[in-house]
């Protein structure tokens, strides 16, 4: 029987990645933790137990006190393994601070491949200015920070020169020194349908899948639900190319030092002749994810 577990389930830690020195979380991200935790409590199994200040109550029953208990959070960042630490609790096996900023980084999937026209990593004002001259669909485009999560980090800019309210903002994510200087730069379009496959990377490299999940999302991005994809949910050739996406992200989280939980959304979007089109593969998540229980099931390579 698999061991109980001690969480730390910090939602905000892209916020960390994205500057982890210092790091003390906003009020309204802890504020949000007890209605995000409730999304993913099929993480959590029977004698599972939350060390996260901002959530007071069980998901599930507790085990008895003096249970030996091995630690697991959201994602293994410094202030998780602090967090972990200071409870006493042993710290199942994670990846460095390092392999997690980068595997996070909006940089690394860009990497990949860009999957939607247009689209491009840019480290430069006169990169983004000449990118977001270029026509789109619906006339807008796109820019998302390195790190962010739930539609934050990301502007949206119509077509042409950058607007002055949002010079600043472009200037300071484009900073020569920061380490995370950068913008990914994608055409914004009408999306008919989100979607999203969980996987876990093995310690040896091992990639394993769970199903396709549809997801709900508001109309800046955010998480609102997820269930298992059925059967009229997906065409055979998005089926195909989410899978193969997905196999492909984890390879490359492998071949990066990651090893873990991980997700990459997907999403359906109509051209602007009204034609659907498919993105396989929108973000990566190096890390649990609100749906990656739902869509890996009984499966727990996690817990192994």
């Amino acid at each position: 029987m698999d061991r109980a577990s001690a969480w730390v389930l910090n939602f905000d830690a892209d916020e960390e990645l994205a500057r982890p020195a210092g790091y003390t979380p906003r009020a309204a991200v802890a504020g949000r933790a007890p209605e995000l935790a409730g999304r993913v409590s099929a993480l959590l199994r029977p004698g599972d137990v939350l060390l996260s200040p901002e959530l007071s109550s069980p998901l599930v029953p507790p085990a008895p006190p003096g249970t030996p208990l091995v630690g697991r959070a959201w994602c293994p960042t410094p202030r998780a393994l602090r967090l972990l630490g200071r409870a006493g609790v042993a710290l199942a096996e994670a990846p460095p601070l390092e392999v997690l900023r980068r595997a996070n980084h909006r940089r690394f999937c860009a990497d990949l491949g860009q999957t939607l026209p247009g689209a491009r990593y840019v480290t430069s004002l006169a990169e983004l200015e000449a990118a977001i001259a270029e026509p789109t669909p619906t006339g807008h485009w796109l820019l998302k920070r390195p790190f962010g999560f739930a539609g934050r980090g990301r502007r949206r800019v119509a077509r042409g020169a950058l607007p002055p309210d949002a010079r600043p903002w472009a200037a300071a994510s484009l900073d020569p020194a920061s380490p995370d200087s950068g913008l990914q730069v994608e055409p914004w379009v009408e999306r008919r349908g989100d979607f999203s496959l969980h996987g876990h990377v093995g310690r040896g490299g091992a990639v394993r899948l769970g199903d396709p999940c549809v997801q709900r999302c508001d109309a800046n991005g955010a998480y609102l639900g997820a269930a298992l994809a059925g059967e009229g949910d997906l065409g055979d050739g998005e089926r195909r190319g989410l899978v193969e996406a997905a196999l492909e992200a984890g390879q490359a989280l492998a071949g990066a030092g990651y090893f873990g939980p991980f997700g990459i959304d997907a999403f359906r979007w109509e051209d602007e002749r009204g034609a659907l089109r498919w993105n396989p593969r929108c973000e990566i998540n190096a890390r649990y994810t609100m749906a990656w229980a739902i869509g890996m099931g009984r499966a727990r390579p996690d817990l192994e």
